[in-house]
């Protein structure tokens, strides 16, 4: 790869940084304005709701303009929201209910942003390096879980909501300029932007999709798994915090995040071996299962650390080696919108995953687990959080058995050597 290349890689990851800064310092505010978890979970679902929902019309726009300029252009808007927010909070107008349409926004122009910004690198890096560019920009990601949680607090506790923007606004400035050194690739396009013409956009990319059975396939079990994900989301919080404190919970998602920047650095050093290699991507899946299984055995914090490490770990290595196939097999004026369409049928379950996991984790808690604390000790314990603990055992297993189940899957295997001849052509 190019030097270019690793000057967009420390550019976005200093933007995304500057992201994960805001975005927690947001919640911070959130749950210290209102007191309620529930209040960030419905900005969240809202958020994610909106970005299932208008994906596709994101991808249409990214096979009809150049990505670049698109991606320009998202950043700014998402600056100028930032900059509103920024100035609400400064003279103390801000509140939870102003916050919800921004959450529409972001639900909008965050998942457009995402769609170009990975059409993009298909567009810069030549078919036999996407799954190494992929690893490369997985640990920009890990390096922003890991800086912008602590930043983002030690900014906030100084300065407020406000200051922690107008760091975000600066790193992202940083990351536009350093998009301005590649070229947009031209984009043929057949018909004038219109609505029907949007529609046959759309309807073009989902027969195309039909046809790609491996692709297809791949797609819909990663659906089924960020459905789980869901869950884990919600339940992994009151589970941790029933035994230990803040602290403890931070040290887990710390753990987390670390593994996610060593699965990228793994991923890099290994990316010629795993190129569009399905087996690879199903152990890992397997392995994620499994993770999620022991940490729920018991109130641990270090099987909990093992957990954060096997899931970060495993789950970088199975998202470059699936985000790598999807982008060598798509040409270049269907990127776009394949990509968008992948994103909202992995992400569909997901906000339906954040909804049920509360209601029916605290049913397990305070109803269901206390009557058969006897018969379910042995697998999960005793004590408080452990109905949550049983729930997040049932969906470790469901997620173990769903990989087992596709170990042998045709469709993957014959996506796996569809990849391979694509890239061995070159």
């Amino acid at each position: 790869m190019s030097k270019k290349v690793y000057l967009l890689w420390f550019g976005q990851t200093v933007s995304w940084t500057g992201s994960a800064m805001s975005f927690f310092a947001i919640g911070v505010w959130i749950y210290e304005t209102t007191g309620k978890a529930s209040a960030l979970s419905s900005i969240l679902f809202i958020v994610a709701i909106v970005g299932v929902l208008t994906g596709p019309f994101g991808g249409v726009l990214a096979d009809r303009f150049p990505r670049k300029k698109l991606i320009i252009i998202f950043d700014l808007i998402i600056a100028a929201l930032m900059c509103v927010i920024g100035y609400f909070a400064l003279n103390d107008m801000l509140t939870l209910t102003l916050l919800i349409p921004f959450a529409f926004a972001f639900g909008i122009f965050e998942i457009a942003h995402w769609t170009t910004w990975s059409a993009f690198l298909g567009d810069v890096v030549k078919k036999q390096n996407v799954t190494k560019v992929s690893a490369l920009f997985e640990s920009a990601e890990a390096i922003s879980m890991l800086i912008g949680p602590i930043g983002g607090a030690f900014i906030y506790s100084f300065f407020g909501l406000t200051g922690v923007i107008i760091v975000d606004l600066a790193t992202c400035f940083f990351g536009i300029a350093t998009i301005t050194f590649f070229k947009s690739k031209k984009i043929e396009t057949k018909r004038n932007l219109n609505f029907k013409n949007v529609y046959l956009d759309l309807v073009e990319v989902y027969n195309w999709l039909k046809k790609q059975k491996g692709l297809l396939s791949l797609v819909l079990i990663l659906g089924i798994c960020n459905g789980f994900h869901g869950f884990i989301a919600v339940l992994l919080p009151p589970m941790v915090l029933s035994f230990t404190d803040a602290t403890g919970l931070g040290l887990i998602e710390s753990v987390v995040g670390m593994a996610f920047l060593v699965g990228s650095i793994i991923s890099l050093r290994i990316s010629d071996r795993i190129q569009g290699d399905m087996k690879v991507a199903i152990i890992m899946g397997l392995l994620c299962g499994l993770a999620i299984i022991v940490g729920s055995l018991r109130p641990s914090i270090y099987l909990l650390c093992i957990f954060g490490i096997i899931e970060g770990v495993s789950g970088t290595i199975q998202y470059t080696v699936s985000s790598g196939a999807w982008l060598a097999i798509t040409e270049q004026n269907i990127r776009g919108r394949s990509l968008a369409l992948r994103g909202t049928i992995a992400q569909m379950l997901r906000p339906f995953g954040v909804l049920i996991a509360g209601p029916l984790g605290d049913y397990l808690e305070f109803t269901f687990y206390p009557r058969n604390v006897d018969i379910l000790s042995p697998i999960v314990g005793t004590g408080p959080g452990r109905g949550y603990a049983l729930l997040f055992f049932v969906v470790g297993v469901m997620y173990t058995i769903l990989w087992i189940l596709n170990f042998n899957n045709k469709n993957l295997e014959n996506l796996s050597s569809q990849v391979k001849e694509i890239i061995k052509e070159g």
